[in-house]
């Protein structure tokens, strides 16, 4: 079942969003970036969590630099 989100924007931005209607399919826009930013904020928790409890431990040379890397690039 679907949920229904909103959020408030500037005029100027809700006219260009008016006029860009059938240039550009929003609701599918929108749901996209919405969930790509949670799976990169998952991926974010996930790495603190993991850094966390191995703070103590020494981790592989490089495993952080490519954690946080693959979290800036996206897959």
């Amino acid at each position: 079942m679907s949920e229904v989100i909103s959020f408030k924007v500037s005029k100027e931005i809700k006219e260009k969003y008016e006029q860009l209607k059938d240039v550009i399919d929003w609701p599918a826009e929108l749901r996209a970036f919405v969930e790509e930013r949670i799976r990169k904020a998952e991926r974010k928790r996930i790495i603190h969590k993991i850094l966390e409890k191995k703070t103590r431990e020494i981790l592989p040379r490089g495993s952080v630099v490519a954690a946080i890397r693959e979290d800036r690039e996206g897959d």
